[in-house]
């Protein structure tokens, strides 16, 4: 498609301009890419419409009744949206944008941006307000305009591996992966996973969202360019820093003094020459915006001070599918990492609370996993080994809840280190985009090989095995920990790595314990006591906010996606998975129920998993509204309710 045949957006003719003057040749395929990138974002858009009580529902299935066609009256005229599909927790399908039909002439609403403002008329005769219109309207822009880079992008990439594959006659995906690993020994195979998961979050229409980054900066801080950049390094002194006291100074400091030595010892040589002691400070790496954008302006005292030094060392790193979260060369650990910057739907600092809780959570959740030998068959908890931050002590200063989110760090494990021999982890969300070996969805062929490898069933019956034991691993990890510890992970689609071994499921990897919500009272009565952040959202005295996060993260956002994506291709009916997924959520039940201790956790969780309706969080609402953390939620129909 050519530019003349399209109408650029603001911010898609930005990104054109760049293209065409760094790399002329893919002007047209970035103009290709735009058409597809509106309209997945059109589909996050209709879904929030569909879903978020726009319209009433009653309104909504009467019609899908009779016709795959939706008609409502609006204010400017008739809305109609046509539905190729539907699948569980009324998701929708679209192949075709939307049409407006004004004093009976048809107009198609060409970009995602468009269709809010028909649904800010609906709500508004709903007499409903928002505070972040505009804000959302710019949002929907730039990740439109960013999800069509990625896409042009996703397609040079392919190109690119397509030689290897053919120079190499490689059949699979990790035949490749192999390949590329012994091509260049700074391959890590869990990262080369999260540079093809170019679609995002498959609800959120603002997936692709960077507000405040440029064009350059996009490419380099985000998974899918293959990037590398540098990060910094800072050392605050102890008077400023705060840390879990459960973590110990010197294993802070040994940290690392074992990863980077030379890092240590020019941290020596720059504290003596602003004469003072290595031992009174922390180091603390530095993203290379927030250094540039950051820094100065929000602890330009403290720098004058000497309380903040800096040294000239740099490390290289890669980011991952977290544009905060990234992995240096050494591939050991990673580091996350607060960029000043709204992604998606949040600006991604670190907050105080990750800092203490993260550490802390980790601690408990080691202990969880020592008592429960059982599941460290399945289960692997990536933890927050480490955690500092700027602490301000003045709360009355303007800044003061930025300045102790924006210069902080937190230290994970890396995935390959819960890996044993021949096994792979694949972050989930990679199975939903496509696979450079087959250019079909690398779920289809991990499928497949599973299927070559047990050729004495049949498609069918590999097709159910290989589902059970995909949610056998995530469901006997999640539910215990949930049901007995009160503990809910937020096990979504980028938090979950599946491990495979002969492309079989055998263990599920999960990372990031910011999202986690506790149960306090269910952990305690396991004899369980942290010492948590005041005020966290993640610690809560009551069962719901836990049952919420794992029904949404674990069941929606994750078990629905690969429901609908295994139907779609094999013919299978979607609620014939979902049977399957309430038998083995009945069975762990019934496991658990052994504990007659927990009798009344179980009874809760199951009416909440296998009630009638669940509820899920109205992402659109919620960036309508600027909030990012009390959550506005929407009943949905729930595919495991019989």
């Amino acid at each position: 498609m050519l530019r003349s045949e399209l109408k650029l957006e603001k911010e898609e003719t930005k990104i054109y301009q760049y293209i065409e003057s760094k790399y002329p040749h893919l002007v047209d395929k970035y103009v290709s890419c735009v058409s597809k990138a509106r309209l997945l974002i059109m589909e996050r858009m209709v879904n929030a419409l569909l879903r978020e009580g726009f319209f009433e529902n009653e309104q909504i299935e009467s019609q899908l009744s009779s016709s795959n066609q939706l008609e409502f009256p609006v204010r400017k005229g008739i809305l109609i949206i046509p539905i190729s599909d539907r699948y569980s927790y009324n998701r929708f399908k679209i192949d075709e944008n939307p049409m407006l039909i004004e004093n009976q002439s048809p107009t198609e609403i060409v970009h995602p941006a468009f269709l809010l403002e028909v649904m800010k008329d609906v709500k508004e005769e709903q007499a409903a307000t928002f505070t972040n219109l505009h804000g959302l309207q710019a949002e929907l822009s730039d990740s439109v305009a960013n999800m069509g880079l990625a896409l042009l992008f996703q397609q040079v990439r392919t190109e690119e591996l397509q030689n290897v594959i053919s120079e190499t006659e490689s059949k699979s995906i990790f035949e490749l992966a192999g390949v590329l690993a012994e091509q260049n020994h700074r391959f890590d195979e869990a990262l080369f996973f999260e540079q093809l998961s170019v679609s995002g979050h498959l609800l959120h229409p603002c997936t692709k969202s960077k507000i405040g980054l440029s064009i350059d900066e996009i490419m380099d801080y985000s998974a899918e360019f293959d990037s590398s950049v540098p990060v910094y390094f800072a050392a605050i002194h102890k008077e400023i820093a705060y840390h879990n006291p459960k973590i110990k100074s010197e294993d802070i400091h040994q940290f690392w003094l074992k990863e980077y030595p030379e890092l240590a010892s020019e941290m020596t040589k720059v504290c003596l020459e602003n004469n003072q002691n290595f031992d009174d400070f922390y180091i603390i790496p530095v993203h290379p915006w927030q250094k540039e954008h950051t820094m100065s302006s929000l602890y330009s005292e403290e720098i004058a001070k000497g309380q903040i030094l800096f040294a000239e060392t740099s490390v290289p790193v890669k980011p991952t599918l977290s544009v905060r979260t990234v992995l240096p060369e050494k591939k050991n650990f990673h580091m996350k990492l607060p960029i000043n910057v709204q992604m998606t739907s949040a600006v991604r600092t670190i907050s105080p609370n990750s800092i203490h809780n993260g550490p802390e959570i980790t601690l408990i959740l080691n202990e969880i996993l020592k008592r429960e030998e059982s599941l460290n068959d399945t289960l692997a908890i990536i933890g927050e080994e480490i955690g500092v931050r700027f602490q301000s002590n003045d709360a009355s200063e303007p800044n003061f809840r930025d300045r102790n989110k924006n210069l902080s760090y937190l230290i994970r494990k890396t995935p390959a280190s819960f890996l044993e021999e021949r096994e792979h982890a694949v972050v989930a969300c990679a199975l939903f985009n496509l696979s450079p070996v087959t250019n079909d969805l690398l779920v289809y062929e991990i499928f497949d090989q599973f299927h070559l490898r047990n050729a004495e069933n049949t498609l069918q019956e590999n097709l159910v095995l290989f589902f059970e034991k995909y949610m056998t691993v995530v469901l006997s990890s999640v539910i215990p920990l949930m049901t007995k510890y009160g503990i809910g992970l937020e096990a979504h689609l980028q938090n979950t790595l599946i491990v495979l071994q002969e492309y079989e499921p055998v263990k599920v990897v999960i990372r990031d314990l910011g999202g986690v919500r506790i149960d306090t009272n269910r952990l305690e009565r396991k004899g369980f006591y942290g010492s948590y952040f005041p005020g966290s959202a993640t610690i809560n005295p009551d069962e719901v906010g836990m049952q919420n996060k794992v029904i949404h993260t674990v069941f929606q956002s994750h078990i629905g996606e690969l429901t609908y994506y295994l139907a779609k291709k094999y013919g299978v009916s979607e609620q014939y998975f979902w049977d399957l997924v309430k038998q083995i959520c009945t069975d762990i039940f019934e496991e658990l129920g052994k504990d007659e201790t927990i009798r009344a956790n179980i009874e809760s969780d199951r009416a909440a998993i296998l009630g009638k309706t669940v509820q899920t969080k109205a992402l659109t609402l919620m960036r309508l509204t600027d909030d990012v953390t009390d959550y506005a939620f929407i009943d949905l129909p729930n595919p495991l309710w019989s």
